[in-house]
This record gives C-alpha cells, sequence and structure tokens, in this order.
C-alpha cells in the first residue's frame, strides 16, 4: 500500500503549506521533463491532491483508502477561474506564450486574491458603518414607519451579499491555484535573469488586466 506522507517526505501532521511545498520540490525532479517518470509523477499529483483536501485526508488517515475526487460545482468556479486567465493570454495583442504561463497565471490569481481580500475588509467596515447608523437613525415624531432604517437596512444586507460572494471568489481562486500545481506547460521558456522575469511578469499581468477590464465592459453576445 503507497504511503503518501512518505512519498511526499513529510510527517502526518504536516500543514497543507508544508505539503504543497513537498510537492513542488519533489515534483520539479520527477516530472518526466526532467527525467523522471509518468508514474511518479501522477502519484505525486495524487499524494498532493489527497493530502490537500481534509476529508480525503481524515478518510485516508482512519482507513488507508485513497478516495478519488469527484468534480463538483466547487471545482468548476476554480477551472472557471484558470479558463479565464488562459482565455486572456490566448487573446492578448501581445504573445506572452514565451514566458512561464504557470507563473503568469498563478501571480494574476494571487494578485486577484488580495484584491478580493481588501474589497472584503472595505465591505465589512461599510456593514458596521451601516449597522452604528442604524441603531442612532430615530423618527423625531413617534410611531410611523422608519424609513432611513430600512434604507440602513437594505444597505447592510446588500453589502453583506457581496462579502459573501467574494469569500466565494476567493476560495474559488485558492482552489485554482491547487489545481495548476498539478499542471505545467511544456517548454516553458522563462527569463534567465530574474530581474527580466520579474518585469516580464508584471508587464504580461498588466496587459492582462487591461484586456480583462475591456472584456468586462462588452456585453456577453459580443464575446461568444
Amino acid at each position: 500500500m503507497i504511503d503518501l506522507y512518505q512519498l511526499l517526505g513529510i510527517k502526518r501532521g504536516a500543514t497543507r503549506a508544508e505539503i504543497r511545498k513537498a510537492y513542488r520540490c519533489k515534483a520539479k525532479s520527477s516530472h518526466p521533463d526532467s527525467g523522471g517518470s509518468p508514474e511518479e509523477f501522477g502519484a505525486l499529483a495524487i499524494a498532493h491532491d489527497v493530502l490537500s483536501d481534509a476529508k480525503r485526508r481524515e478518510r485516508y488517515d482512519s482507513t488507508g483508502e485513497i478516495e478519488q475526487a469527484h468534480p463538483d460545482n466547487f471545482d468548476g468556479s476554480a477551472i472557471e477561474v484558470i479558463a479565464q486567465k488562459l482565455g486572456l493570454i490566448i487573446h492578448a495583442e501581445q504573445d506572452v506564450t514565451a514566458l512561464d504561463i504557470g507563473a503568469v497565471i498563478e501571480r494574476s490569481i494571487q494578485d486577484d486574491i488580495v484584491q478580493r481580500k481588501s474589497n472584503i475588509a472595505s465591505q465589512k467596515r461599510a456593514i458596521a458603518r451601516a449597522s452604528q447608523l442604524r441603531t442612532r437613525v430615530k423618527r423625531k415624531a413617534n410611531g410611523g414607519d422608519n424609513a432611513l432604517a430600512r434604507v440602513l437596512d437594505w444597505h447592510e444586507q446588500f453589502t453583506k451579499d457581496h462579502v459573501r460572494k467574494n469569500e466565494e471568489a476567493v476560495r474559488a481562486m485558492e482552489r485554482a491555484l491547487e489545481i495548476l500545481e498539478l499542471y505545467c506547460f511544456v517548454g516553458d521558456r522563462p527569463a534567465t535573469d530574474e530581474g527580466e522575469m520579474s518585469v516580464a511578469l508584471h508587464d504580461a499581468i498588466l496587459a492582462l488586466d487591461e484586456l480583462a477590464a475591456i472584456f468586462n465592459t462588452q456585453p456577453r453576445a459580443a464575446m461568444s
């Protein structure tokens, strides 16, 4: 029976970050393009996939069984994130395919996560303000409908809905990063100089952001 922990060279109490780091380290040398075998690389991918999933890991720890992943709506949302980034690369005016595409997509998603989390923090502050104002607003005359209180209630609920959607988006993006760990673009040619690579990635991501903004302002029919 395969010991997934031993395969990755980690302890049974390893964190998700430690699992990911161990997988990335071993995957570099085990990839077929680096002299490894498809079987070995595939086993590493399974170990990472199982141990990164709390439910599948718990079942493996208790029974030793490796439960196969079942696609769900959550993974579907994560794939949509990746699909959007790949679409932007495909349709970009500037050809960035000579870069490390995996790194470009990963950096772009990480930037999106930072932006979403910033939005969440701002929206939560707005919710707190609406709640505070709600306790202060009073009609000068007794009785009657408190219209301003209802408006503040609406703002609070509306903003809470946005927080929920942003939190779901962050979870989907984090899952997208996990999925990307299982793949590589054969023949990626990153810039040899680290500074050059950083500048190239920055320029590519800016180009993707600009293209995304253009797409987002176009009617859906025009994009199909």
